[in-house]
């Protein structure tokens, strides 16, 4: 039996009236519905809802176990769950303006009907449900959502139409057909061997057509997901032929684009099993902070990273551990995913505020802005995260990271794939690094590459070593694109330009000063800074003799140094040749190097530092009079005053900063206030009308009996 969840806010009377109306019996399935109700008004939406529909319809007062062509509603001050099939009431733990009864409740729907369990998100303000949809599609349950224009107030239809999880997008009147037509298709699936058969005689079609439409592979994905997901897209589409629902995929973009949704199951949040991020806290940002001291960088990869959840919780946990030991490393948190859509959700670190729930108090209020029904994640935080598009699969790696995180993503993954993703995240993976999996994740038989830290949290870290079998290293299209320009003609010619270049510029920047001449003395090439030994510019000179251009004590050396090392075929060295200056003097060693044909390489060696030379007459710049010492002066008084403005600004702003948090709480109150007296509002008008109704007939009654009256 399907039990269908149905969450509604301000408006959302009209919505439910309207979606229950239309139920003919028997639908053979059992509603529940979730409103937010003001905790103070006793709810009479079971009395007004009993006379609109033919199903029987009541207030659950907690133990009544879900039966078909049932509706029962959520009282007012409760939260709602179910457990084995029986409704049960719960205490809020989260004050007015941060409740998400209607998350709640889909979620325990979800965990504990699993497939045979539908979400419906009907007219309100926020994003109550956005949250819970996402756990039933994970599920394998049915979402719908009422379409935006026919809803009172849009925000919760829109809200979930955007998460791009929604499977039929109605009006309420067509939600319970719609519901009856998929369930029904589903029940004559199930159990059906040959339908089960040809779906997965066609699975690599379908995989091959999406490698080809949109660029991924998922034929090493698990056999039994890939299966599951195409039925439950055929039983949307009431296709019946897996061969007819193969032709779709190739022709309608549209369906293409929902097939790869339902295949990556983009479901996060904030601190996902919190209890994991606790131990990771404890056990790796810690230790990682700590050694920053000395490294001064900490490099963390967030694989399939969604919507930015996940990588915005590490972060905060960094950057809180960082504040508190005044350690300021160098954090790159790079967060990959393969579909774009949610990479353009992560990169705003927008999210509903039903979300800050998951955040702790303490994180929730350093590291969020409130915006009303959502918030956004603090500039300080998003700046650590660089998102970006990236396949772990078929992309090269990340390397030296400290920590790689890759959550509930290998669960989806094939034997033959994980044997060869494990060994690529421990060559990514620095000796001594972390790798964080999820709750159902565990690195299986390579227990010889990582070593458990925590086995509960998921937590390993990666032993020293390489690893002692080849893994394949996915190089993207930069093998082919290095291949094809290795094989380009005049390869090596560029290659020899560019040792040319690199040994011109050794001998400029880095080797003695030196020149080249010919047996006459002419100079053919220079090297280096040759402005104390010659007076001209280093360059080329053409018929321009080294003998004319030698300063001091080098003119009357070179000559005989000249003629020595061009008879005698052999270097020749003049020591401690003093050459003078108009600033000073420079004592060198001069080498005479011959050459072919006649020619001599001039060598010239520092062997004392410059010497400076001042005039007597020249007087010394008192340090009063610097100008250096005036604008550091001035410098200092300008940062005494920036300093004082500094502290006033930070006062200003954590008054602000007060305020605003002080508004935000009153803003949320009063918001969930306005839909709690909007649904009494509902109500009530509800019941006026029927009271102007009987009050008409009273009136008409009288009117007609004509009866004289003492």
């Amino acid at each position: 039996m399907p039990i269908i969840g149905i969450g509604a806010s301000a408006g959302g009377l009209e919505a439910i009236r309207e979606m229950l109306s239309a139920a003919e019996l028997p639908t053979g399935m059992a509603y529940v519905i979730v409103q937010h109700l003001d905790p103070n008004h006793e709810s009479m939406l079971a009395e007004l809802l009993n006379r609109q529909t033919n199903l029987d319809v009541q207030q659950v007062s907690g133990g009544e176990k879900v039966e078909a062509d049932n509706v029962y509603i959520i009282p007012p001050g409760h939260g709602l769950e179910l457990k084995n099939g029986v409704l049960t009431l719960t205490e809020f733990e989260q004050p007015r303006g941060l409740r998400r009864p209607i998350d709640d409740f889909f979620e325990s729907l979800a965990y504990d009907w699993t497939v045979n369990a539908a979400c419906v998100i009907l007219s309100g303000t926020g994003a109550d449900g956005a949250i819970g949809l996402r756990a039933v599609k994970e599920c394998g349950g049915v979402c719908l959502a009422q379409e935006p224009v026919t809803a009172r107030y849009d925000g919760m239809p829109l809200a979930a139409v955007g998460t791009g999880l929604v499977d039929y997008v109605k009006r309420p009147a067509e939600m319970i057909d719609t519901l009856s037509d998929f369930f029904s298709r589903r029940s004559n699936s199930v159990g059906d061997e040959e339908i089960s058969r040809v779906v997965s005689d066609h699975i690599d079609d379908v995989c091959n057509s999406l490698s080809e439409l949109i660029g991924h592979d998922f034929s090493d994905y698990k056999r039994s997901t890939l299966e599951r997901r195409v039925e439950r897209r055929m039983q949307v589409l009431g296709i019946d032929d897996p061969q007819a629902y193969l032709q779709r995929v190739r022709k309608d973009e549209d369906e293409c684009d929902a097939l790869f949704r339902d295949l990556l199951i983009n479901v996060t949040r904030f601190f996902r099993d919190n209890e994991h991020f606790d131990q990771l806290m404890t056990d790796v940002i810690k230790p990682l902070v700590a050694e920053s001291r000395s490294t001064g960088e900490i490099r963390v990869w967030v694989a399939g990273c969604s919507s930015g959840e996940e990588a915005y919780s590490i972060a905060m946990l960094l950057h809180e551990k960082m504040r508190e030991t005044a350690t300021r490393p160098l954090v790159q948190i790079f967060a990959t995913d393969i579909d774009e859509s949610m990479l353009a959700i992560a990169r705003e670190g927008r999210y509903p505020s039903a979300s800050l729930t998951d955040i702790p108090e303490e994180l929730r209020d350093r590291y969020t802005i409130g915006h009303g029904v959502d918030f956004q994640i603090s500039p300080i935080i998003r700046d650590m995260i660089r998102f970006s598009s990236h396949s772990l699969i078929k992309d090269p790696p990340f390397a030296k990271i400290d920590l790689l995180s890759c959550r509930n993503l290998l669960i989806y993954f094939g034997e033959r794939l994980q044997k060869s993703v494990l060994p690529l995240m421990h060559y990514s993976i620095r000796p001594g690094g972390y790798l964080f999996l999820g709750p159902s994740e565990t690195v299986g038989r390579y227990e010889d590459l990582f070593a458990p830290i925590d086995a509960r949290s998921r937590i390993f870290k990666r032993r020293p070593g390489s690893i002692r079998h080849p893994i394949d290293l996915p190089m993207g299209n930069n093998r082919s694109r290095r291949q094809s320009s290795g094989s380009q003609p005049g390869y090596s010619g560029k290659k020899d330009w560019q040792e040319e270049e690199v040994t011109r510029r050794i001998a400029d920047r880095y080797a003695p000063a030196s020149v080249l001449i010919d047996a006459d003395g002419n100079v053919l090439t220079s090297y280096g800074r040759l402005s104390r030994y010659l007076e001209f510019p280093t360059g080329e000179g053409r018929q321009v003799s080294v003998l004319n251009l030698a300063r001091g004590d080098l003119r009357r050396v070179l000559p005989s140094l000249m003629r020595d090392a061009s008879s005698k075929d052999r270097r020749v060295v003049a020591n401690g040749i003093e050459i003078k200056s108009e600033f000073g003097t420079q004592k060198v060693d001069l080498i005479a190097d011959p050459v072919m044909d006649g020619h001599v390489l001039l060598i010239f060696r520092d062997r004392e530092p410059f010497k400076q030379e001042y005039d007597e007459d020249l007087l010394d710049l008192n340090q009063a009079d610097d100008q250096v010492q005036v604008l550091e002066d001035e410098l200092r008084s300008t940062r005494n005053r920036l300093r004082t403005t500094v502290e006033e600004l930070e006062t200003a702003n954590e008054e602000l900063k007060s305020s605003n948090e002080e508004m935000m709480s009153m803003n949320e109150e009063l918001q969930s206030t306005n839909e709690e007296l909007s649904t009494v509002n509902d109500e009530l008008k509800s019941k006026v009308d029927e009271l102007s109704v009987a009050n008409s007939d009273l009136s008409n009654f009288f009117a007609s009996t004509a009866l004289p009256l003492v």
